[in-house]
């Protein structure tokens, strides 16, 4: 070898040691950013013994997938839980004692020891308090179901404006991605944004990506509808100003597309707005169908009837009454939003000039209602009625979901036992879904992710390679000194 040629490749070697230990505080400035993938620098030979340095990105794209998936079943099962710990709360589910199944126990007993003291004034007070508590905890059950399902609603709205604002900050970057790749500048860290990106966006939704040619990518939801293909696809999405038992929510859109949870492909759906789709259409409203159902068995059971022969006035409301009063509600079909209606008829409260002796006599609604007609002070018929009523089969609209022909003790107990189960079988789920997300992101860490002590070992390396060629540089320049010299 010539010493022009050695001088040539200590040179180029030089200047491949400065590119590789750029590119590794490259990688250690990015070592903090979860986006970031390794930069990996190969050297490459070229004429005359010359060097040259070739840059790859470490991502890999399966993991990438998989990442993506978990983090959009994590979101959905997340969300979930979230909201079935919230309806559980309603009724303190640490105890339970808050509940109308508790309650309406309380309620039982209380028209047990009245029975037992038919002409105990105060007994009968408490067993109306116990009613109003009941229909209380019905009414704020029905206030915070639809407050949840109202919050819902707006985090909805939010979900679909992030998405529409991710979306078009992944067009801005994809543009820059083809650009790059078509005039073969390096578009490294364009990738790293897009990634980044689609790890926001699978949070949002349940996502699936293709990559074409200029490393141009299409963005599909899980329903198979395109939310990004060149250009963003408009998400749509109208809020409900108000929520009420019976109200539907709106459809979210994509390309006027309706998506809703039965969409998307998981068990709990996939991604925020799957979860949130599902708490205010389904979950929420389900929980309220039950709440209606017991308030509405409570004014078919408490109901006053005509006690004169033959009978000619029609059954009304007693100690519970409603909005709808004094018309009954049909049997075994929910009413829609009675349980937030549902309160004692104040003919029976002392403290609104009632008087609690009319639970065990009857007869709120008129004289024609009376059952203890000769108002005996020892007369507990329609109390042991009451507490036949209580323990006896009953009908409920299929819809309800909490079974059929059982008493409203065990009907109520059956509400909160399917929230319960349902909450657990999501928390686990979550759980699930969280280690999975966890792993997922850890095998994305390992496999192109920076490792700080292995980057300060390649600087090390880096510089031996430097000092080496450095020494070739004086060698050929002391032996360049001694050839002009001799010349001389």
């Amino acid at each position: 070898m010539s010493l022009t040629s050695a001088l040539l490749t200590a040179q180029s070697a030089l200047t491949t040691v400065s590119k590789q230990t750029a590119l590794v505080s490259r990688n250690i400035a990015g070592a903090s950013d979860p986006n970031f993938s390794r930069r990996i620098g190969s050297v490459v030979s070229g004429p005359n013994g010359s060097t040259f340095l070739s840059v790859t990105r470490s991502a890999d794209a399966a993991l990438l997938t998989k990442y993506i998936e978990s983090n959009s079943q994590l979101g959905a099962s997340d969300t979930l839980q979230g909201g079935l710990d919230r309806l559980s709360g309603i009724y303190s589910a640490s105890d339970s004692s808050g509940s109308p199944s508790a309650l309406l126990g309380d309620l039982r007993d209380s028209l047990q020891l009245y029975a037992s003291q038919p002409g105990n004034t105060s007994v009968g007070e408490a067993a109306v308090s116990k009613a109003v508590d009941l229909a209380n905890a019905l009414n704020r059950g029905t206030e915070e179901i639809q407050k949840l399902r109202q919050d819902a609603d707006s985090d909805i709205s939010d979900s679909v404006n992030n998405l529409n604002t991710l979306l078009t900050k992944f067009e801005t970057i994809n543009n820059r991605i083809i650009n790059g790749t078509r005039s073969g500048t390096d578009v490294s860290d364009y990738l790293d944004q897009r990634d980044g990106l689609l790890k926001e966006i699978s949070g949002e939704i349940g996502i699936t990506t293709l990559t074409r040619g200029d490393n141009d990518m299409v963005i599909f939801a899980e329903s198979g509808v395109t939310l990004f293909e060149g250009s963003p696809r408009t998400i749509s999405f109208t809020p409900t100003s108000a929520f009420s038992a019976g109200t539907s929510g709106n459809a979210v859109y994509v390309d006027g597309v309706p998506l809703s949870h039965g969409t998307f492909e998981q068990p709990y759906g996939t991604g925020r707005l799957s979860g949130l789709l599902q708490l205010r259409d389904d979950i929420a409203p389900a929980y309220q169908n039950q709440l209606d159902e017991i308030a509405r068995s409570l004014v078919s059971m408490f109901a006053e009837t005509d006690q004169n022969t033959p009978a000619t006035l029609p059954t009304v409301p007693g100690l519970f009454t409603y909005s709808g009063a004094p018309a009954m509600p049909a049997d075994a079909t929910i009413l829609p939003g009675i349980a937030g209606t549902i309160k004692v008829s104040s003919a029976f409260i002392l403290t609104e000039g009632g008087n609690p002796a009319l639970l065990r006599d009857g007869g709120s609604a008129g004289a024609g209602y009376i059952e203890n007609t000769d108002g005996s002070a020892g007369f507990s018929t329609r109390l042991q009625n009451l507490l036949g009523a209580i323990a006896a089969p009953r009908s409920y609209d299929p819809d309800a979901e909490a079974g059929n022909n059982k008493s409203l003790l065990d009907f109520s107990a059956a509400m909160i036992s399917s929230l319960e189960t349902k909450r657990k079988s999501v928390t686990q789920t979550n759980e699930y879904n969280g280690v999975m997300a966890s792993r997922a992101e850890d095998a994305i860490s390992n496999a192109s992710g920076v490792n700080i002590d292995t980057e300060m070992q390649s600087l090390l390396d880096l510089e031996h390679s430097y000092q080496a060629s450095a020494r070739i540089i004086s060698a050929v320049d002391a032996m360049l000194n001694e050839l002009l010299e001799a010349v001389r």
